[in-house]
């Protein structure tokens, strides 16, 4: 999903990638078609160009202000405070999300200063998340966890940034005013990277703060 989001926004005609076995699974109990029809591409198809991508050594990478492709290894980014981080939306609030960022953050505290925002993307995850323990992690750490919600992605809920505030986030967009203040900054990453960031209060890379739990 996210895929196919970001690279409509990052100029593409379509974002499209052919169904696997997990996608017809998850229809299955949502529609009623009886017979799922997969948009596959012709056994004989040809393609222009086939890029392979070895992303196994890629450190986390973090969108800046004020687009969703001014991508920096967070290495690159600086030693930036924040006063929000969100850990949500429909690309990066899913239960698989919600358990990496809680695994980041469990026996950890949210930093004085900052408040972090935990908005399920829907209703499903978060009774599955309440069922699995990963609210009371995030609460325990003092985050707040809402209702399903689009929330602060497109600033129609709790977490609106004021003029000069930064917010980490896992949405999708971050567009000048998109979350609240004109004069505010909003730096996209990973669910994991935001939840070491509210324990840090600036831009962390998860994996240098795992290192020293």
């Amino acid at each position: 999903m996210t895929l196919c989001n970001m690279a409509v926004e990052m100029g593409a005609k379509n974002g499209i990638i052919a169904p696997d076995q997990t996608t017809v699974e998850f229809l299955q109990d949502r529609v009623k078609i009886p017979d799922i029809k997969k948009l596959q591409s012709d056994k004989d198809s040809e393609y222009e160009c086939t890029v392979e991508f070895d992303v196994s050594e890629m450190e986390p990478q973090v969108a800046c202000p004020s687009s969703v492709d001014n991508v920096k290894p967070i290495s690159k980014v600086g030693d930036i405070p924040i006063e929000q981080a969100f850990i949500g939306s429909c690309t990066n609030g899913r239960l698989e999300d919600l358990r990496l960022a809680a695994q980041v953050i469990k026996g950890k505290k949210v930093k004085d200063g900052v408040r972090a925002l935990v908005i399920p993307a829907s209703q499903e995850v978060w009774r599955q998340a309440m069922q699995e323990g990963l609210l009371e992690i995030f609460t325990d750490a003092g985050a707040i966890v809402c209702g399903s919600a689009c929330g602060p992605c497109l600033g129609g809920h709790i977490g609106l940034l004021a003029a000069g505030e930064s917010c980490v986030s896992s949405s999708n967009r971050n567009f000048i005013g998109r979350m609240g203040s004109t004069q505010a900054n909003v730096y996209l990453a990973s669910p994991a990277t935001v939840a070491a960031s509210a324990v840090t209060g600036k831009l962390t890379d998860p994996t240098k703060l795992e290192a020293k739990a």
